[in-house]
C-alpha cells in the first residue's frame, strides 16, 4: 500500500495539461505544394481534418515524467498491509478506568491493564505493582510488539519502586499522567541509618572534631559517635574516622574495607583536590584506598594553623565527601521519568520510495531527450 506523506504535492498533477497543450499547438501542419494541373480541376470542398496527436510516444513519456515528479513531491511511502499503525492503551493498576478515560478522551475496546499477563480492561483491576515491575512490563512490550504499534501508557503522578535507570524505548510513547493517583501500596518511611563516626584525637584536634559533629547535628544529621583516645580500635560498622595520629597497619586495613579517614596534614600533597580555599589553594584532598578513602585537610586540625577551619560553611562543604553514598531514590514524579526514545532496531514502519523514484525519473528524462532529438531531425 502506498501512502503519501505530503498529499498536497499531488496537486502538481495539474501540470499534465502542459505537454498536452504544447503538442496540440505544435502538431505538424499539412504543407501546400503547388501543382500546375490542379488549376484545371473544379474547386472542391476540402475534407475535414481529423483530430490526431503527433508523436504519441513522446507525449506519453512527457506526461509520465510530470506524473512521477508530482508523486515525488508528495513523498510516497510503501507500507505493507500488516504494517498499518495502531495504538494500544495500557493503564497502570490502581487507576480508575473512568479517570483514565477522562485523560485520553475515550478508552479503546482493546485496552489492557499494565500488569502481569496484560489482562483486558474489561476484567477486574489487578493488584497494584511496583514501578520497577511496570517498567519491566513496558520494556517487554517495546521488545515484543511490532514497531508500528504506538503505546499509550496511563500512569499515576507518583511512581514508587523505581530501579534508578531511565526508561529508553525504541518507539514514541504517549505518556499520560493521572494526577493524585496511587498505584503502589504505601511503604512505611524508613529513617536513614545514623552516620557512625569515631573520634581518635586529643587537644585542639578533638575540639575541631566535636565542632564538626555539632554543625552536622544542627543540620539534622543523625550521628552515632564513638570517642576515645588514640590507639583504641575503631568499632565495626564505623563509616567515618576523625583522627590526628599516624596510620598503622590495622587502620589501613579498615580503610581498605570501606572506612573514610579525615585528618589534617600540611605535608601530604597526594591525591585529587576536592576543595579549594578563598585564595584558590588546595584545601581538601582525597586518596582512594580499596573501598575506602583518606581525606586530608591542608593543615592540622587547628584553626590557628589552618584558618579555613573558622569558616562556618566548612562543615557543610566537607560532609558530601565524608558520608557514604546515599541510596538511589526509588520514588519520582512520573513527569520526570517519561520514557526516552532510544535506538530503534526494529524494522522501519514504512519504506520511502524516493530512492527508487529519483533514478527512474532521471532515466525517463534521458529517454525523453533522445526521442525529442530524434523527432526534431525527422522531416515533417
Amino acid at each position: 500500500m502506498i501512502e503519501l506523506t505530503r498529499p498536497f504535492g499531488a496537486l502538481a498533477l495539474i501540470a499534465l495539461l502542459v505537454p498536452l497543450v504544447i503538442h496540440l499547438l505544435r502538431r505538424s501542419a499539412a504543407r501546400e505544394i503547388p501543382f500546375a494541373a490542379l488549376a484545371w480541376l473544379m474547386a472542391r470542398t476540402p475534407p475535414r481534418r481529423r483530430f490526431r496527436l503527433d508523436q504519441r510516444l513522446l507525449l506519453a513519456l512527457r506526461m509520465l515524467l510530470i506524473a512521477l515528479l508530482a508523486v515525488l513531491l508528495a513523498e510516497p511511502l510503501w507500507r505493507a498491509d500488516g504494517d498499518r499503525e495502531t495504538t494500544r492503551v495500557y493503564v497502570a493498576p490502581g487507576i480508575d478506568p473512568a479517570r483514565a478515560r477522562a485523560t485520553i478522551g475515550a478508552l479503546p475496546a482493546d485496552g489492557y491493564w499494565l500488569a502481569t499477563g496484560l489482562p483486558s480492561l474489561a476484567q477486574p483491576a489487578p493488584q497494584p505493582e511496583s514501578a520497577a515491575r511496570l517498567i519491566s512490563l513496558i520494556r517487554a512490550l517495546d521488545a515484543e510488539l511490532p514497531s508500528t504499534v504506538r503505546l499509550t501508557l496511563i500512569v499515576p503522578e507518583l511512581l514508587s519502586g523505581l530501579d534508578g535507570e531511565r526508561l529508553q524505548l525504541g518507539r514514541d510513547v504517549d505518556w499520560r499522567i493521572v494526577a493524585d493517583a496511587t498505584v503502589t501500596p504505601a511503604t512505611p518511611a524508613v529513617p536513614p541509618p545514623p552516620l557512625r563516626v569515631a573520634i581518635r584525637a586529643d587537644g585542639t584536634a578533638q575540639m575541631v572534631a566535636r565542632a564538626l559533629l555539632a554543625a552536622w547535628r544542627a543540620d539534622g544529621l543523625v550521628l552515632a559517635v564513638d570517642e576515645a583516645a588514640d590507639g583504641v580500635p575503631v568499632p565495626e560498622g564505623t563509616s567515618l574516622l576523625i583522627a590526628g595520629a599516624a596510620i598503622d597497619t590495622a587502620l589501613s586495613a579498615r580503610i581498605a574495607d570501606g572506612l573514610t579517614l579525615l585528618r589534617g596534614d600540611a605535608a601530604d600533597q597526594a591525591g585529587e583536590v576536592l576543595l579549594r580555599d578563598d585564595l584558590g589553594q588546595p584545601l581538601l584532598r582525597r586518596q582512594r584506598v580499596g573501598r575506602g578513602q583518606i581525606v586530608t585537610l591542608a593543615g592540622p586540625l587547628d584553626p590557628a594553623q589552618l584558618p579555613a577551619l573558622r569558616d562556618p560553611q566548612l562543615p557543610q562543604r566537607l560532609l558530601p565527601w565524608l558520608r557514604p553514598a546515599l541510596p538511589t531514590p526509588d520514588r519520582a514524579l512520573a513527569a520526570s521519568v517519561a520514557p526516552l526514545r532510544g535506538a530503534d532496531d526494529a524494522k522501519p514502519r514504512a519504506v520511502p520510495l524516493l530512492p527508487w523514484l529519483i533514478p527512474l525519473i532521471a532515466a525517463l528524462a534521458l529517454l525523453e531527450r533522445v526521442l525529442a532529438t530524434r523527432s526534431a531531425r525527422e522531416p515533417r
